[in-house]
């Protein structure tokens, strides 16, 4: 008995000694968290930033939100302003006092006009500064995606599915037609998809990529007027077309610095990559596939083709983007309809039998397909 009694008071004890343990560690965590918090200085609200980002708390009166100029994701037409992904990497390297000067006195035309209605005190600006540095390191969230073929696709194999399973089990709709015309649209419409992806395999017409830098062609080619050649000179006598250096682009912009649709962001990028000797990785738009051959110098140089009959009217363009599908079957309409400037053209002298035929009226004019440019070997070899 005094045996039990005894063994069941050191238990207590122990459970007594092991809570007490506990509540001093708790105690110890605590008031160092706390000591940790207040070491760090405070923290800021990154819900709070984030809606003041997007315009849900007021930043001043008639201002607009931060994400209507500085947008989460590419848009089919140009936004001048830097997306809200470069802005956060900016901002994140900034100390409070840098930002605050940045966002409410600003410099250069574009930033003052846009930035003269903003009114935040410092703790706004704390929170959306906060939330900009976790955006930078966590970067945007893909795109949600909308209804495509494929969901389409599914659903069409959903109903014909339902509709087999009525006409041999279920045998709840007596119409047996309703379920014909169901399973027959739904191949039709399936098999219509499944040929059309499997034609477009590696075309990327429309193709329209975001690149490292806002380059408008329609401010350089069309409304100042330089000469495609003069950025692209490999067009003329090489296989590719070839990209500008930033050196190149040092020509204008040593002292052009301030765009009049972008202002100075996007050109820093160009005086950055110059002084640092760093490469622009700009997106490549127009790719053909490797077992096709195809020389820029064959069609800009000796037959004279203007570059606007395969790239579209790039002067318009301030988002560059692949205007034709480049398939095969465009490739060989373009010879058989395209006339080739025999007269005055030297590399043409040796066919002598089409020279004749043009003199004596048998022929009113040659096409790319007769002087073989739709042989397969010229592509495929």
């Amino acid at each position: 008995m005094v045996k039990t009694l005894s063994g069941s008071l050191w238990r207590g004890e122990k459970k007594l000694k092991f809570f007490f343990l506990c509540f001093v560690l708790f105690y110890w965590a605590g008031v160092t968290t706390e000591a940790f918090a207040k070491k760090q200085g405070p923290q800021p609200d990154v819900k709070v930033g984030e809606r003041l980002f997007y315009g849900l708390i007021p930043t001043g009166e008639g201002s607009n939100s931060c994400v209507s100029c500085h947008a989460m994701y590419p848009a089919d037409s140009m936004n001048w302003n830097p997306s809200a992904i470069e802005m956060a990497k900016v901002a994140a390297e900034m100390d409070l006092a840098t930002f605050k000067e940045h966002l409410l006195t600003p410099t250069g035309a574009m930033r003052e006009k846009v930035h003269v209605k903003y009114q935040l005190d410092d703790e706004q600006l704390f929170h959306l500064q906060g939330y900009l540095a976790e955006l930078s390191d966590t970067g945007v969230k893909e795109q949600p995606i909308s209804i495509n073929k494929l969901l389409i696709f599914l659903l069409l194999g959903g109903l014909m599915t339902l509709a087999l399973v009525d006409i041999f089990f279920t045998k709840k709709i007596p119409y047996k037609a309703v379920h014909v015309l169901i399973i027959i649209f739904g191949i039709s419409f399936q098999l219509k998809i499944v040929a059309h992806e499997m034609i477009d395999l590696g075309r990327s017409q429309d193709y329209m990529p975001d690149q490292p830098i806002k380059f408008s062609h329609k401010v350089h080619a069309g409304d100042n007027k330089i000469d495609c050649l003069y950025c692209h000179s490999n067009a003329d006598e090489g296989k590719s077309a070839g990209l500008p250096s930033a050196g190149l682009c040092m020509n204008c912009h040593q002292v052009v610095r301030n765009g009049s649709n972008s202002g100075q962001f996007e050109i820093a990028k160009v005086v950055d990559a110059y002084e640092n000797n760093k490469d622009i990785e700009w997106v490549r738009i127009h790719n053909l596939p490797d077992h096709v051959f195809f020389s820029h110098a064959q069609h800009v140089n000796v037959g004279k083709r203007e570059c606007q009959e395969c790239h579209g009217e790039v002067e318009n363009m301030h988002i560059l983007k692949q205007e034709n599908d480049l398939s095969m079957g465009w490739c060989l309409d373009c010879h058989k309809k395209t006339n080739v400037d025999f007269l005055d053209n030297d590399y043409y002298k040796t066919f002598e039998a089409l020279h004749k035929d043009l003199a004596e009226g048998v022929r009113d004019s040659i096409q790319a397909a007769d002087i073989g440019a739709n042989d397969c070997m010229k592509c495929h070899h």
